[in-house]
C-alpha cells in the first residue's frame, strides 16, 4: 500500500530524512524515550551481533590464511571486523596477558635470597656489558654508568629492562606493520594494481594472527613443554605466512616459500635493529 512520506529532521545530524532511517548518517528517525528493558534489549542485540562478527572474523583469520585480506581488497568489509580494530584488540590482550604472566614470574622470584639477587644482578650487568661492548670506549663508558645507576635502584637489572621493553613492544610492532608492507611492496613491485595500503592490510592481518596464536605461549609451562610448544607455534606461523601469501597474492607455492623466507629475514633484521635502538634509548634516558 503506497503512502506519502513526510520529511523528518534527523535528531543526530539535522538531515531532512524520509522514512525510518536517515540517509545521511543511518540513525533511526522514529526514536522514542528509551525504557530500561529497551536498553537491555539493545545491549543484547548489539552484543550478539558483534560477537557473531567477532567469531566469524577469528574463524576466517585462523583457518583461512589470506581470506580476510582478500575480502578487504574486494570491498567485502561488512562481514568482518575492520583490520585495525582487530589488531588493536588482539594485540592489547596479548600484551596485557604477557605483562600479567611476567608479574607472576617476578612474584615467584621474590622468594630468592638477597645474596642470590646480588650475584644475579652482577652477572646480568656483565652480560649486558658484553652485548654493548661494540662501539667506542666513550659510548661504552656512558652505557656502563647508566647501567650502574639503574642497577643501584633496581637490583634485578634484566627484569627491569625486560619490563621496560615489554611496555614499548605494542608501539614497536605497530611500527613494524608498515615495515612489512614496504618489504611486500618491494617483493611485488611489478604489481602496479596492488598499492602500499593493500600490503599494509595483509601485514595487519598477519600480525593479528601471530598475536592470537601466540597467546597460548603466555601461560607458564614446564621448560620442555614450553620449548616444544614454541617450536610448534613458530612452525604454524611460518606455514600460515606461506599459505596467506599463496592465497592472497595468487603466487605459486615455490614463490610463496621464497618470498616468505625473504620477508622473514628482512623483517627479523629490522626488528632486531629496532629493539636494540629501543633498548639503548631506555638505558640512555634512565
Amino acid at each position: 500500500m503506497s503512502h506519502t512520506e513526510h520529511p523528518i529532521v534527523c535528531p543526530n545530524c539535522g538531515f531532512h530524512a524520509v522514512g525510518n532511517y536517515c540517509a545521511e548518517c543511518g540513525q533511526k528517525t522514529n526514536l522514542h524515550k528509551e525504557t530500561f528493558w529497551g536498553l537491555v534489549a539493545h545491549f543484547i542485540g548489539d552484543y550478539f551481533h558483534y560477537d557473531s562478527k567477532f567469531w566469524q572474523t577469528l574463524k576466517a583469520l585462523w583457518f583461512n590464511p589470506g581470506k580476510l585480506t582478500i575480502a578487504y581488497w574486494n570491498k567485502q568489509r561488512m562481514r568482518y571486523i575492520p583490520p585495525v580494530s582487530l589488531y588493536i584488540f588482539i594485540s592489547a590482550v596479548y600484551f596485557l596477558l604477557s605483562l600479567t604472566t611476567k608479574d607472576n614470574m617476578l612474584a615467584v622470584k621474590m622468594n630468592n635470597s638477597e645474596s642470590a639477587k646480588t650475584t644475579a644482578a652482577s652477572d646480568q650487568r656483565k652480560n649486558i656489558y658484553a652485548v654493548t661492548n661494540a662501539g667506542t670506549a666513550r659510548f661504552n663508558d656512558f652505557l656502563q654508568k647508566k647501567l650502574d645507576k639503574i642497577s643501584s635502584q633496581h637490583p634485578d637489572l634484566s627484569d627491569y629492562l625486560y619490563e621496560k621493553v615489554q611496555h614499548t613492544l605494542p608501539k614497536i610492532f605497530f611500527f613494524m606493520i608498515p615495515v612489512m608492507a614496504l618489504i611486500l611492496k618491494l617483493l611485488f613491485m611489478r604489481r602496479k594494481q596492488t598499492f602500499f595500503v593493500d600490503h599494509a592490510i595483509f601485514a595487519i592481518h598477519y600480525h593479528s594472527f601471530w598475536f592470537s596464536v601466540f597467546l597460548v605461549k603466555q601461560f607458564n609451562y614446564p621448560d620442555k613443554i614450553g620449548n616444544i610448544l614454541l617450536a610448534g607455534l613458530l612452525g604454524v606461523a611460518v606455514y600460515y605466512l606461506i599459505a596467506a601469501m599463496h592465497n592472497a597474492y595468487k603466487t605459486g607455492w615455490l614463490r610463496s616459500v621464497l618470498y616468505s623466507f625473504i620477508l622473514s629475514i628482512c623483517y627479523s633484521i629490522f626488528l632486531v635493529v629496532v629493539l636494540f635502538i629501543n633498548l639503548m634509548l631506555i638505558i640512555a634516558l634512565a
